[in-house]
């Protein structure tokens, strides 16, 4: 009978893996919608720029506020019924997008798509984890059928981008409707999963529940108190903050200068692939530049963004304007890339293993505030200026002062061993 068991246990744990990453694929984040969004928003449903650009910002916030709900969510449910809750939450954001007339639309459609991914970082994860087996070979295992998926999301995403720009051309609302089709997909997907010993994992989420609330005021703590804390959270929050927000200047300067839907739809196409060999790339980076590494991605990423709004001022032909425009958001989406690895192997640097949950605590709470603080901002800038190319330059010129003040700030701060680290008493 006890073989019988274990038998069937070891049975639900191969599903569940081999499952594991065509559900990533489908689920890690939303297909076809991204690419056209923006131009989606301002163009066919008539809401002001700086409105879809505060609504995004607000979704950073919620990010931050959402924290602990989520997890007593996950705690209360379970991994497998908080995964589909997190999936059915996504159809209804892409649903709410596609028929938002105004701002208040857009920020409850920003406030369900927190409630997806705030749900999912804890959730699908934790489905991996807990269906592969206990050995010595666990994470590699895990970083294994994680990368999997996610890999194989990153060619869906750059097949679906060109494929949005020509539908888009067809019906605005078809790209969003097959978005809305395979995000379906993942909700069914993921109740194919099945539970491997549920009375154990409510007591680990049990744990876990109460760890967060620790981790939290720990880390906000910790935020407070450390200097070098403090630098790599800034320059964390700066780098991901003003990408986030140039993400949808950048689109707005693109169909100013005439790019159509299907040219937009190939752009995105190509800076996601641009940020795939970016990130097979990031040790040589590394390995070149060591200690500067953050340097040269913060000036290159703040002078690109900059250099991307001077260069529509020289009033050359659309063509090679949006030419210039892509090369320098390919130079931005690559040094993002890179910053994704390299801040978390800094952060690891940075303190020794019982830190780390307050310091990734840490780091995405003040992250995703400072992004909202960003995007807020560039929101109230292309407001008043109206132009996204002015709002590109004025930003920019903020983003480049920023990035040095930060990089200066972060001499000497970064790049030590942990047991270096002095000012971190928790």
């Amino acid at each position: 009978m006890e073989q019988t068991d274990e038998k069937k246990l070891a049975n639900i744990r191969k599903k569940n893996m081999k499952l594991y990453s065509i559900y990533r694929m489908l689920s890690i984040d939303i297909v076809f919608m991204y690419a056209i969004k923006f131009i989606f928003l301002t163009e066919v449903r008539g809401i002001n720029a700086s409105d879809v650009i505060l609504s995004t910002s607000m979704f950073a916030l919620f990010m931050a506020i959402f924290q602990i709900p989520a997890t007593i969510i996950v705690n209360k449910l379970g991994y497998i019924k908080s995964a589909f809750l997190a999936n059915v939450s996504n159809v209804i954001y892409i649903i709410l997008i596609m028929f938002s007339r105004n701002l208040i639309w857009l920020l409850i459609a920003e406030f369900i798509s927190t409630i997806t991914f705030s749900i999912k970082e804890i959730a699908d994860p934790s489905l991996l984890d807990i269906s592969i087996p206990k050995t010595t070979k666990k994470r590699e295992i895990f970083s294994k059928i994680e990368g999997k998926g996610a890999s194989h999301y990153f060619y869906l995403d750059a097949i679906t981008s060109v494929l949005s720009g020509f539908l888009y051309a067809i019906n605005p609302y078809i790209p969003f409707i097959c978005s809305a089709i395979f995000a379906t997909m993942a909700c069914f997907l993921g109740l194919q999963f099945e539970d491997i010993n549920q009375n154990k994992l409510k007591e680990n989420m049990q744990s876990r529940f109460k760890d967060e609330i620790t981790d939290l005021i720990k880390a906000l703590k910790t935020m407070v108190k450390s200097k070098r804390l403090r630098a790599l959270i800034l320059y964390s929050g700066l780098i991901w903050g003003f990408h986030c927000l140039f993400t949808d200047y950048r689109i707005n300067i693109l169909s100013s200068l005439g790019a159509s839907s299907k040219i937009i739809g190939i752009i995105a196409a190509i800076l996601g692939i641009t940020s795939g060999i970016a990130t097979k790339k990031q040790r040589i980076i590394h390995n070149k530049f060591r200690n500067k590494s953050l340097t040269v991605i913060g000036l290159l990423s703040s002078i690109s963004v900059l250099i991307s709004g001077l260069i529509v001022l020289l009033k050359l032909p659309n063509f090679i304007l949006i030419i210039i425009v892509v090369i320098c958001s390919m130079s931005n989406y690559a040094s993002r890339a890179i910053y994704d690895i390299l801040i978390k192997r800094y952060l690891g640097n940075f303190a020794s293993k019982d830190l780390l949950p307050k310091i990734y605590s840490a780091n995405s709470f003040g992250k995703n505030l400072i992004r909202a603080i960003i995007g807020i901002v560039g929101s109230i800038t292309i407001g008043i200026f109206s132009e996204a190319y002015v709002a590109t330059i004025i930003m920019g010129i903020v983003f480049v002062i920023l990035t040095i003040a930060v990089l200066v700030y972060m001499k000497s701060r970064v790049g030590l061993s942990p047991q270096k680290i002095q000012d971190v008493k928790l």
